[in-house]
């Protein structure tokens, strides 16, 4: 759970995003160009987020918002446009599923990369690869990697990036629409300019906690 309760404000819209995945390792190089790779099991999302040319009270939103921060101190959940959003739309073959209703049939342990999926709607498509959603027991948002479909029955096998951070119990519900990031500050110090008029461009750097 974040640590602030309401979420990034949604309005006024934003610009534009700058997505990263970040994840972390190492690798060393011997003489001979041999590389080693060692991979530390997780990754995490970085993201910028743009707004421009906003209005006084536009950009108070915001900048209150993130008085409430405190910095890096407190996380918030943000609804990102696009991204949260799956990239399916209701004209594609078999419809999409775009309601918050699919459950897993099944426990999953930590370290899982693919889940089985029950309540999905009959040959309906869940989720589009590079699509991301969460586990409503897990503060870290996954993306899936390849097309998600329903059986006839409504069970469909969902394989995702990042190895699961925790255990993942029988009948977990997902969010796969609107889906909120809990993230910080990036830096501990945001700025913006303020123009003729009071217009106000604003540009703030986020990183995916759980």
């Amino acid at each position: 759970m974040p640590d602030l309760a309401t979420n990034f404000p949604s309005s006024p819209e934003i610009s534009s995003v700058n997505f990263r995945i970040i994840t972390p390792g190492q690798t060393s190089e011997s003489l001979s160009g041999k590389i080693r790779r060692i991979n530390f099991g997780v990754s995490y999302y970085a993201f910028e987020v743009k707004y421009s040319n906003l209005t006084p009270l536009q950009a108070g939103s915001i900048t209150g918002y993130l008085g409430q921060a405190l910095g890096q101190q407190f996380s918030f959940n943000i609804i990102l446009p696009k991204i949260s959003y799956t990239k399916i739309t209701a004209a594609s073959a078999g419809g999409a599923q775009t309601t918050n209703t699919v459950i897993t049939s099944g426990s999953s342990v930590r370290g899982s990369t693919s889940v089985t999926l029950t309540n999905c709607g009959a040959n309906k498509n869940v989720l589009a690869a590079g699509d991301f959603f969460k586990f409503n027991n897990h503060s870290k948002v996954y993306m899936c990697v390849s097309p998600c479909t329903a059986n006839s029955s409504g069970i469909a096998t969902l394989f995702f990036s990042c190895p699961s951070v925790t255990n993942i119990p029988s009948s977990t519900q997902l969010t796969i629409t609107a889906v909120p990031f809990q993230a910080i500050l990036d830096e501990p110090e945001q700025q913006w300019d303020t123009g003729i008029g009071g217009i106000t461009s604003i540009s703030l750097s986020m990183r995916e906690v759980w």
